[in-house]
């Protein structure tokens, strides 16, 4: 069973409230806030202070347990991936895991969705927008030169559609040609075009039939 309760070298530790680690428990403190934990004091007691970047294991896993011969000195990314590695293999946690992981996806798009959530994003996106400072450049499709944010191309919305227009060929050439159909000439808006109209095309099938 455990204890709530462990004397160390002439100090009391306490366990926590969730049942995990036992810390250092003075008057002073009584929330323990960066309270000295048990297994890190009796590991310091025999070998020293503890490395930065690193963290006292235990290797049997029960905190209970705080003898020294219980106790290793590993880097926090090793500790980590270690239980990590633990937890994938419990069916029990990984299911919790699940449950835990579809409510808060569930409470995070209701509130995405809400006016608060919105409101947010609207601040969010003028903040990081604001942040982002401004530069001279040239219209990529007018040649016309303005202040623009570093991912802009384009000096305005007409610009940017007639630049799309050109790449996807619907964009006037200029050139002259004559309708595979009834012969006018016309100014094809893409390069594969050869009627003049869409009745001319008609026309032109249906003569073929």
């Amino acid at each position: 069973m455990s204890k709530k309760e462990v004397v160390f070298n002439g100090r009391l530790y306490t366990r926590s409230e969730n049942g995990r680690y036992y810390f250092e428990h003075t008057t002073k403190n009584s929330a323990r806030e960066n309270a000295r934990q048990l297994h890190r004091a009796v590991w310091e007691f025999y070998n020293g202070p503890i490395p930065e970047g690193y963290q006292i294991h235990h290797k049997d896993h029960d905190v209970d347990n705080n003898d020294i011969s219980n106790l290793e000195c590993v880097s926090r990314k090793e500790h980590l991936s270690h239980h990590a590695y633990l937890n994938s293999q419990n069916e029990e946690y990984v299911k919790k895991r699940e449950e835990t992981l579809h409510q808060n996806r569930a409470k995070a798009a209701e509130w995405h969705r809400s006016t608060d959530g919105k409101e947010w994003h609207r601040n969010h996106a003028k903040e990081s927008i604001g942040l982002v400072k401004r530069c001279g450049k040239s219209c990529t499709f007018c040649g016309k030169e303005y202040e623009a944010l570093p991912w802009q191309e384009y000096c305005c919305q007409s610009c940017a559609e007639k630049a799309r227009r050109r790449r996807i060929g619907l964009k006037f050439d200029g050139t002259q040609r004559n309708c595979k159909f009834c012969g006018e000439w016309y100014s094809p808006r893409i390069h594969n075009q050869i009627f003049c109209s869409t009745r001319c095309k008609q026309s032109f099938y249906r003569k073929q039939k």
